[in-house]
């Protein structure tokens, strides 16, 4: 954590953090599981893995038609998305089983066959992202991006006054990006965001290396070598990663970069405004967060809200914890920014397009 960064509400000082942590934890101890995952979890699992599996069964031994076997490659994508989601999310954070070892097993075996790193998407996500979230320098999401603005914090370039527009073409390629260029990004860098002097362990670089062997051996070298055209297999991949990005940005980019979210600034002294469960709050935005059926196939991600404040808590419990958000922010007098779906989206896009024109704060000049 970045130690010159300080809140200007404690957390202890904090009326609606302390009454919601309250009603969180007599709600926890009501749960067979605690914070842990239930039953819901082992249907899910079941039902994402079955249908991902399944689709790459059909691939290999099925004898499909070349247009099936694309769109088997395409429901990989949307599949394999579910099981980020649901099942290797919550075992970063260490909330699907009680056991820690069998939460990183289940963590890498779930998230590495879909191309991107588990060692190295979890160093960026929980030791950067989760601390200071939307705050420049500190939140390796909005940082070093030079084709898209996502943050008005961050300089603005000529070409960002587009964005708005080739943005969705960027986005369909973004899993790819990242599977190719973005994972050796992070293994190779010393410093990235707040993350500094990275020494990355050597049987972590050699597991980045094995998994990126097999990602492509079992996705695109093992079906040509059963027969299937290769064409036919590098055009199926494609469809994978393209269906995999929209399905990824356009169920979770607006979680934290929409004109509802904040984009805090740190004063001279290096303070943030509010307190953390507060900045928490402000940089997100949820849409359906109470509905069970949102959560059945997001797992939480509609619920970033509920996530930020308890990420050591599992995704099945956010819609009842989102009611608790809701009410006592409510009562405290804390924005908390809901809305639906297609809003959110929407809402997306026209912060890109503001940020395509507005220069950072600091820049501005008046006459």
């Amino acid at each position: 954590m970045d130690k010159t960064i300080k809140f200007r509400i404690k957390n202890q000082d904090d009326a609606f953090f302390q009454e919601l942590r309250e009603e969180v934890g007599k709600y926890i101890k009501t749960q067979p599981n605690g914070p842990y995952g239930n039953g819901i979890i082992l249907i899910k699992a079941a039902l994402f893995l079955s249908l991902f599996w399944g689709a790459y069964g059909c691939i290999l031994f099925a004898g499909l038609p070349n247009w099936a076997n694309i769109a088997c490659y395409a429901s990989m994508g949307i599949s394999g998305l579910f099981i980020a989601f649901n099942i290797a999310h919550d075992a970063a954070h260490g909330t699907l089983t009680r056991a820690p070892g069998w939460n990183k097993v289940i963590y890498y075996l779930t998230f590495n066959p879909l191309g991107t790193d588990a060692y190295l998407w979890g160093m960026r996500h929980n030791q950067s992202h989760h601390l200071f979230p939307n705050v420049d320098g500190v939140d390796v999401d909005i940082d070093s991006n030079y084709l898209v603005r996502l943050s008005p914090n961050r300089p603005l370039l000529p070409h960002h006054r587009w964005q708005y527009l080739y943005a969705p073409l960027l986005y369909g390629l973004f899993t790819l990006q990242w599977v190719l260029i973005k994972d050796w990004h992070y293994l190779f860098r010393k410093n990235l965001a707040n993350l500094r002097n990275i020494q990355h362990p050597a049987m972590e670089i050699a597991g980045v290396v094995l998994a990126k062997i097999f990602h492509f051996t079992y996705l695109i070298l093992l079906p040509v070598w059963l027969g299937i055209p290769i064409g036919v297999v590098l055009l199926g991949y494609l469809m994978y990663h393209v269906v995999m990005s929209y399905f990824f940005l356009f169920t979770n980019i607006m979680n934290h970069h929409s004109e509802e979210a904040a984009f805090p600034r740190r004063d001279a002294e290096g303070y943030l405004p509010g307190s953390w469960a507060q900045h928490q709050i402000h940089t997100c935005l949820d849409f359906h967060p109470t509905s069970s059926g949102w959560s059945f196939f997001f797992g939480g991600f509609n619920a970033h809200a509920a996530h930020h404040l308890f990420p050591n808590i599992c995704h099945v419990h956010y819609p009842v914890i989102s009611t608790f958000i809701k009410r006592l922010a409510t009562k405290h007098k804390v924005q908390y920014r809901q809305s639906e779906w297609w809003s959110s989206l929407k809402s997306h896009f026209r912060h890109m397009k503001s940020l395509g024109q507005t220069p950072p704060a600091s820049l501005i000049t008046t006459t």
